[in-house]
């Protein structure tokens, strides 16, 4: 049997902590998320958005933006980084994120605008709501 030594380092693994109820463990959102779907539903192939089962009618650009947004869900964007995703040949200032935001909040209504999260000093990411 090896014993270590005082300059080795032992890893334990364990598995991770359950979190309290209406709360989800660090580290692992999705999981926590799994028996609720997303209220915000993208259909990439038909380029449909639903919000709570209704249909939403969304533009090209805002479209593209919100699918990016919440197919990484949790991922702060600065609005250079969504401007390469999800409009790559566009040559205006990437201050039109922010224009596109604000129309994609209205869109989402006062239950759903609250998902798409200004991460100040960064961007933008989608916090999944229930």
């Amino acid at each position: 049997m090896h014993r270590p030594t005082s300059d080795e380092l032992r890893i334990i693994l364990a598995p991770p902590c359950e979190a309290p109820p209406g709360r989800a463990a660090v580290g692992a959102p999705a999981r926590a998320r799994a028996d609720r779907p997303d209220p915000i539903q993208i259909d990439e192939a038909a380029r449909t958005v639903s919000i709570d089962g209704r249909q939403l009618n969304v533009p090209r650009l805002e479209f593209d933006l919100l699918a990016h947004l919440v197919l990484h869900p949790q991922r702060a964007f600065t609005r250079q980084q969504l401007m390469d995703a999800v409009w790559p040949d566009c040559q205006s200032s990437a201050r039109t994120v922010d224009v596109h935001i604000a129309r994609l909040r209205r869109r989402l209504g006062p239950r759903r605008r609250k998902s798409i999260s200004t991460v100040f000093g960064i961007g933008y990411k989608y916090l999944p709501m229930p």
